[in-house]
């Protein structure tokens, strides 16, 4: 006869206990890592090349407000862009093909950097413009937070260019001149 204290075995019992601590360990590692690491960064990597650009750093520690109506104004460019966007991107693909052709043709290449220059150059000028329609748009306390966040942007900057021009550039670059 059996004894009436004895318990059947939970083999399941192992297997939940160790899902049971792996998605702990998750949940604990998916609240840490922010924690640790910090808030991401909202706004990704700043945008390649000049114009509007160049501002990129100060404009990202504006408010919200002010960012609005900066924004805003890129947005009603967004139109007569985005086809200088095409035609950059079609000029860049031209220009990979001129440089892999077989014999290597330097006018192709020539003409390829010119269209992507053309297009950068139109690409600019709309920004230039739309960012001159935010600021004005802007107050005057706004436009000096904007003022004020583009000199603080400069200062941060400044290392940048002394690493360059003291030959420490991680990309074997000659340094750039001193202004």
């Amino acid at each position: 006869m059996s004894n009436m204290n004895d318990k059947p075995q939970r083999r399941w019992l192992g297997p939940v206990f160790l899902a049971s601590l792996a998605l702990n360990l998750f949940l604990v590692a998916l609240i840490a890592v922010p924690v640790i690491k910090g808030p991401p960064d909202r706004y990704g990597p700043p945008p390649k090349g000049y114009g509007p650009s160049v501002m990129y750093g100060a404009l990202k520690e504006l408010p919200e407000e002010d960012r609005l109506i900066i924004r805003h104004a890129m947005r009603e460019r967004f139109r007569e862009v985005a086809p200088h966007i095409r035609e950059t991107r079609e000029a860049r693909d031209r220009l990979i093909d001129a440089i892999a052709a077989e014999p290597y043709d330097e006018a192709a290449v020539r003409a390829a950097f010119d269209a992507i220059s053309e297009a950068t150059m139109a690409m600019s000028a709309l920004g230039r413009e739309a960012m001159l329609d935010g600021f004005a748009k802007l107050t005057p306390e706004q436009r000096q937070r904007v003022a004020k966040a583009m000199r603080e942007d400069r200062e941060k900057s400044k290392g940048i260019r002394f690493r360059h021009r003291e030959g420490q550039d991680e990309r074997h670059m000659e340094p750039v001149p001193a202004e």
